[in-house]
């Protein structure tokens, strides 16, 4: 039988796989409705599919994100579970997530930036929060693939 630690454990790297799949997927809808913006496909019914499989990504991101605040609050609260989840391994790799969330963030940028030179910019908010997602998805896999080989 499992204990209570060890459930938490998968409970939370549960919820950064989930967080992880609404990210690749908004990722890849968002940077579709860019190029769909010029010629006019996000009023057709393919940019609808695409605008309900965003929005479906983004309820993916925040119902993953409510249970990993809720998840770590429980955490930090229990000095026992503190101790045994939120431990020195754990803060060194919040650590080495934010450089990832940081270089993910510039490299979104860049590649926008980039691409503006052949395609126009239409909408600078899905740029930017595309830009903010990729930080945040960044930082979440990085933290999920180095908590799991460790």
């Amino acid at each position: 039988m499992e204990s209570d630690i060890e459930m938490l454990d998968k409970k939370r790297m549960r919820y950064l796989a989930w967080y992880l799949v609404g990210c690749v997927f908004f990722i890849l809808l968002s940077v579709t409705r860019y190029f769909f913006r010029l010629r006019d496909l996000n009023s057709k019914s393919i940019g609808i599919v695409v605008l309900i499989g965003l929005l479906l990504s983004l309820l993916v991101l925040v119902i993953s994100t409510i249970g990993s605040i809720s998840l770590g609050r429980k955490i930090k609260r229990d000095p026992l579970l503190k101790e045994a989840l939120y431990n020195e391994l754990v803060r060194s790799l919040e650590v080495e997530s934010w450089r990832a969330a940081y270089f993910g963030a510039a490299a979104t940028t860049v590649f926008f930036a980039v691409a503006w030179f052949f395609y126009p910019l239409c909408d600078p908010v899905m740029v930017a929060l595309t830009t903010i997602i990729v930080g945040l998805g960044a930082y979440q896999g990085t933290f999920y693939f180095k908590y799991r080989s460790a």
